[in-house]
């Protein structure tokens, strides 16, 4: 969905993304790696930093690097260019306001009317693909409505926050009594986060509702529903006053239905349930327990919570089964993001698991959106499952050689011990000199040590520290088993 960005925000994010994963590029290189000129970069950077404040990006005598203050993240960076865009600006103003004409939308997002017809022009091209149009007289989203939300659900969460989603607080007062009665009679437990996310999603489909694009159809809620709600006067008042709508069951249906229509799973007796009822359920669950079976298996890591895990990975795919490959984010992929960081440093976790969602679902079942996704899952829900992978950590063998005394050897010896724990295997060089240590340096995959220009004939490693370590020489270290890993383990 980032390609609805102008040309120029696409440039800002490949630049931000570049600087992001990589620190103190000159601009000859970043213009080298992009194919922009170096002009059209310096002015891009310029652009970046005058709506992204306060995070910059800024020169030292290295090169560029993103500067990032202590209490924001790469999020808030997202969030700047889908806030300084014009074509995002658009969609999100005309799903909350369908009043507007070509003049008045103009004027709301400072541009003329002329730019403003390209701009639906260029979206539409865009949007064909996912059966999105925006139509010009009168200015509305129309086309498929499962499209339709989860794009506006993804912009506002990436826009604003989870929990800071632009709508009335009268509405999300309303809705968050709503809700808690919901949960409650159908003894749902909702934890912040569960909760955001619902109130956003029921927020944007209710927005739908009340302006005539998702028709309230008759239908009735399956046995074991609790739909007291719609009896309770007290509750249907207050959403009839706030919204201007009746809570009638079929638009109380059009609210929840998509966890019905899907064959969501409420608890795991609900999905068994499902399983009895429906072969394709059935089979979704077979297949998921022989995926953990093996991973379990091959990772000799045991499942604690299995049923928990199992009714995640089947309900996330249901909810996302009328949607494109690519509709999980707008700009910033969060799983992949997490994924990326945690595999990076146990590469064997996702080797294993693509064998096995070969074997297991063939070579096109998960394409990576939805292996991301997985893998997220299985890293957050699988109880104890990053310990076990810690354990089974690869270590390496880290001599310690300074010209200090052994007292200072040992300090540094220490600290390093509680910096990377069970990752290096530490000791103190007990050689007399330095070319009998010479002789013996093939022992070691790195040396610690504070004689400048130290190097070997062989492969290993030679991290050059001060008195004590600084974070520089911290992060060296940790890049030397960065790679020393990564290579072992291919």
């Amino acid at each position: 969905m980032k390609n609805c960005l102008s040309k120029q925000h696409l440039r800002h994010l490949k630049i931000i993304n570049l600087l992001y994963a990589n620190k103190n590029m000159t601009l000859d290189k970043i213009s080298y790696t992009l194919n922009f000129n170096s002009r059209t970069l310096r002015k891009d950077i310029e652009q970046i930093n005058s709506y992204a404040a306060p995070i910059e990006i800024l020169s030292s005598k290295k090169g560029f690097y993103t500067y990032i203050p202590m209490n924001y993240n790469i999020n808030y960076l997202y969030a700047a260019i889908l806030q300084d865009s014009t074509e995002f600006s658009l969609i999100e103003e005309i799903f909350f306001n369908e009043n507007h004409s070509i003049d008045s939308l103009s004027e709301k997002l400072f541009i003329s009317s002329s730019t403003l017809r390209r701009t639906i022009s260029y979206l539409n091209k865009t949007l064909k693909k996912k059966k999105i149009k925006i139509s010009s007289q009168p200015l509305l989203l129309t086309g498929n409505e499962a499209e339709i939300c989860n794009l506006i659900i993804h912009l506002i969460e990436e826009k604003y926050g989870i929990a800071n989603i632009p709508f009335p607080k009268i509405q999300i007062g309303a809705l968050d009594k709503i809700l808690t009665w919901v949960a409650k009679t159908n003894a749902q437990r909702m934890d912040f986060c569960e909760l955001n996310r619902l109130r956003l999603w029921i927020m944007v489909i209710l927005t739908r509702v009340r302006n005539g694009h998702i028709q309230t159809k008759d239908a009735t809620f399956p046995d074991g529903i609790d739909t007291s709600l719609l009896k309770n006067k007290v509750l249907t008042g207050l959403f009839k006053s706030v919204f201007k709508i009746e809570l009638t069951e079929q638009v109380a249906y059009s609210l929840f239905g998509v966890f019905i229509q899907t064959k969501f799973a409420f608890s795991y007796e609900h999905l068994k349930e499902l399983a009895t009822k429906y072969e394709t359920v059935k089979t979704s669950i077979e297949r998921n327990q022989q995926l953990l079976e093996t991973l379990s298996s091959k990772l000799e890591i045991p499942i604690e919570n299995q049923e928990h895990i199992l009714i995640n990975i089947y309900n996330t795919s249901v909810l996302s089964t009328n949607l494109s490959s690519d509709s999980s984010y707008i700009l910033y992929n969060t799983s992949q993001a997490l994924v990326n960081q945690i595999t990076n440093q146990h590469p064997y976790f996702t080797d294993i698991l693509n064998e096995a969602l070969k074997k297991i679902f063939g070579a096109s079942e998960y394409n990576p959106s939805k292996r991301d996704t997985l893998t997220y899952i299985l890293l957050t829900h699988w109880r104890n499952l990053s310990i076990h992978l810690q354990q089974g950590t690869p270590t390496v063998n880290v001599g310690i050689l300074l010209d200090t005394d052994i007292e200072h050897m040992e300090l540094i010896k220490d600290e390093l011990h509680l910096q990377f724990d069970n990752k290096f295997n530490l000791s103190i060089t007990d050689e007399f000199t330095l070319s009998a240590f010479k002789k013996k340096a093939s022992m070691y995959d790195i040396i610690v040590t504070n004689i400048p220009g130290l190097s070997f004939k062989n492969n290993t490693m030679v991290v050059c520290i001060s008195m004590f370590p600084t974070p520089l020489d911290i992060e060296n270290l940790h890049n030397c088993y960065n790679k020393l890993t990564s290579v072992a383990q291919r």
